[in-house]
């Protein structure tokens, strides 16, 4: 923040202005939200489907990464529409930045919508947590999926999800202050945006607001979609999130027969399943013993030998899964 005041400080009237600025301003996507960090025990764990874990890792001769879904197909309705009241304020207050967007629908549309948003969701706590029945019904597919287990000191850029109720009366005097505080941040970032757009050289104005645009959009709907409402508080939930990523970097999912996901590719996992990590095969998958042996062939393959690859030892009944995976 205080290097990008700099810059627009000085308002240069030249070409550096406009390089100076855009180039400023994509540093967003790395700038740390929260100053989240785990407690040492605690574990992260992603629950997927069987046929997401064996995507993941069959990518032919690159590192396998985690998939970043987008957020439009959550489970939960209100995925990212839960907003402090002073963070909506800060939102409205920027509305002026909108006519730098006025000829790209893509990024109105998403904005409006919140489809801007791609992520992967861990669930917390202590060991165990990866063979969790609840978790398994939720979000491994009725048992019949995987779970990677990530140690806290594995993973960078993981965020707590904060849960909230809806008419933000009953907050606690800690949760109010760190909205606050939040959006104290986001006050100060709309204030340079603006100053750096009402600085820029004619000339170079509409690249600016859209890079200002971009930018604080980034940040304001990355917390967005760490916000959930109170009747999710028992998941413990933690995120990676990307915002409005670069075209060029978005895939998509068109295994299913009526639906088309979207993703983005997160962190290689080998730099995530390292030391005391783990792979659990579903307590509802078939012929786990096979399931198992393909996994530790495939941590062999990728160099991945520290990553332990265990059986379920939960009882499951197999049924028919209508439950939406969390992305």
């Amino acid at each position: 923040m205080a290097e990008l005041r700099q810059v627009v400080e000085r308002g240069s009237k030249n070409d550096s202005y406009f390089m100076a600025i855009p180039g400023l301003f994509e540093r967003i996507p790395n700038l740390v939200l929260y100053d989240d960090a785990p407690e040492s025990e605690t574990n992260l764990v992603h629950y997927t489907t069987w046929k997401n874990a064996s995507d993941m890792f069959n990518v032919g001769g690159i590192s396998p990464v985690l998939r970043m879904y987008n957020y439009e197909q959550s489970n939960d309705p209100e995925e990212g529409r839960i907003k402090p009241p002073e963070w909506k304020k800060v939102e409205e207050d920027a509305a002026y930045l909108a006519k730098y967007l006025e000829d790209d629908n893509r990024w109105t549309e998403e904005m409006t919508f919140g489809w801007s948003t791609y992520g992967c969701s861990f669930s917390s706590g202590p060991s165990g947590v990866e063979d969790d029945l609840t978790y398994w019904r939720l979000y491994g597919n009725d048992g019949q999926g995987c779970s990677l287990k990530i140690p806290t000191t594995n993973i960078v850029g993981a965020y707590k999800v904060r849960y909230r109720d809806r008419d933000f009366n009953s907050r606690s005097d800690c949760d109010e202050r760190e909205d606050k505080q939040v959006a104290t941040r986001l006050r100060d970032l709309l204030e340079v945006g603006k100053e750096a757009v009402d600085r820029a050289p004619e000339k170079h104005r509409d690249i600016v607001g859209r890079t200002v645009a971009v930018g604080l959009h980034q940040v304001i709907y990355g917390y967005y979609h760490l916000i959930k409402h109170t009747a999710y508080e028992d998941e413990n939930e933690w995120r990676i999130l990307r915002v409005m990523p670069r075209l060029d970097t978005i895939r998509y999912d068109t295994r299913s027969a009526y639906l088309v996901r979207r993703y983005i590719n997160g962190p290689t996992l080998k730099d995530l399943l390292i030391t005391d990590s783990a792979i659990t095969i579903g307590p509802a998958v078939l012929n786990r013993g096979a399931a198992r042996a393909y996994f530790e062939y495939l941590a062999r393959r990728y160099e991945m030998k520290p990553v332990k690859v265990r059986i379920s030892n939960k009882t499951y009944r197999q049924v028919p899964s209508l439950n939406p995976e969390r992305v």
